[in-house]
């Protein structure tokens, strides 16, 4: 028998931007939040700038994010070897906002998950989209619930009046309207954790030829090594030899202190495999009563270090939209899309500037595929 579960605005996706956006709608809005997982599984760590406290205090989330210090600690600035060999140290310590953080990513993601429910918003995982049917007034979405008791899925229907795609880079709810995405490159992320004790707090971004690695110091004495490649130019099994990793990877200058000898075999440092770190969106990021945030609007390169802020920010601009035009306005619901639309596009192209100024300030391997395609790689329009 097919369960019903009313709601005003359905959430798909209980990352950073579905967390943020119904934390933010719920004050306002009848909220179902929707995940295909139970949790948030390991990810790579990642940098929250001090712009974010603004967002945090205005959800009134701040003061129990500072509290677990198990999730983050000071992110107090970059120490970079791109395009020279002499380090260039960019510090956060007269950032007005304050110093930003590095993050326990999975762990941040876990604990938003939590406040939404101690807010009391439903939640639904995990589980996953089957179908979306479009009405003149909102959307029927067809779900499959696992569960622990029984063998089989419980099937889920959801009325509601907006959707917001916040399944990241998979777009699910976008993809089931047979839309596409634009992708721009081929690059991905092989990364790793490990212990460390450095007193050295600053995180570390070294080119090479095949690409560029990152390093940066996480909460409980862990450090994330990742290398920035693409997909085809990534050396066969290098993904499941952590030893050929550490040799590739102490063969740049400013990791090698990184890597004592015989980390490798002393079970303190893992190899958590391939992820996706290219830049991608979508053609179309809003229309009949929904609209993408986040990675599943379009999804940055690692290097802008702008991915979560970016999920965060677009969140609480749809949030404002909704709640200035409502619901059950047609032609609000078109303004909502095209303002929605244009906001991203216009975040999209910023990027791209920047992307393109970036590596372009890397020139010392012109011959090397990797540079080679990101020195003449037109922008990309938005549509």
């Amino acid at each position: 028998m097919t369960q019903v579960k009313h709601c005003q605005i359905a959430i798909m996706g209980a990352g950073v931007a579905g967390c943020i956006a119904a934390l933010a709608l719920s004050r306002h809005f009848q909220v179902l939040l929707i995940d295909k997982q139970a949790a948030c599984p390991d990810k790579v760590g990642e940098c929250l700038p001090p712009a974010a406290a603004r967002i945090l205090r205005s959800l009134d989330l701040l003061h129990a994010f500072e509290q677990r210090q198990d999730l983050h600690m000071p992110n107090y600035g970059i120490r970079s070897h791109w395009g020279s060999e002499h380090g260039l140290i960019n510090d956060t310590l007269s950032n007005p906002d304050g110093t930003g953080w590095q993050l326990n990513r999975a762990g941040f993601e876990n604990w938003l998950r939590e406040q939404v429910t101690a807010r009391g918003i439903e939640t639904l995982w995990p589980a996953k989209l089957l179908d979306a049917q479009p009405g003149s007034d909102g959307w029927l979405l067809h779900l499959a619930k696992q569960t622990q008791v029984q063998a089989s899925a419980q099937s889920i229907a959801v009325p509601c009046h907006f959707v917001i795609d916040a399944t990241g880079r998979h777009s699910a709810f976008a993809t089931k309207l047979g839309l596409k995405r634009k992708v721009l490159d081929k690059q991905i992320a092989l990364w790793a954790s490990l212990d460390c004790a450095m007193e050295n707090q600053l995180a570390c971004i070294n080119t090479s030829p095949q690409g560029w690695w990152y390093s940066a110091k996480l909460p409980a004495q862990r450090r994330i090594l990742a290398l920035q490649t693409d997909s085809d130019l990534l050396k066969k099994g290098l993904q499941h030899d952590l030893s050929q990793f550490c040799r590739l990877a102490r063969s740049q200058a400013g990791l090698k202190a990184l890597l004592p000898k015989g980390i490798e075999q002393s079970g303190s440092m893992q190899l958590h495999g391939v992820v996706s770190a290219n830049s991608t969106c979508l053609t179309q990021t809003a229309g009949h009563r929904w609209a993408a945030l986040g990675d599943a609007a379009c999804s940055f390169d690692p290097l802008s270090s702008q991915g979560m802020f970016n999920a965060m920010a677009t969140a609480m601009q749809l949030t404002n939209s909704l709640i200035g035009h409502g619901l059950t306005d047609p032609s609000a619901m078109i303004d909502i899309a095209r303002l929605h639309q244009t906001q991203i596009g216009t975040i999209w192209q910023h990027y791209l500037s920047h992307r393109a100024h970036y590596y372009g300030q890397e020139q010392r391997w012109p011959d090397a595929p990797y540079w080679q395609r990101r020195h003449t790689q037109k922008n990309a329009e938005f549509s």
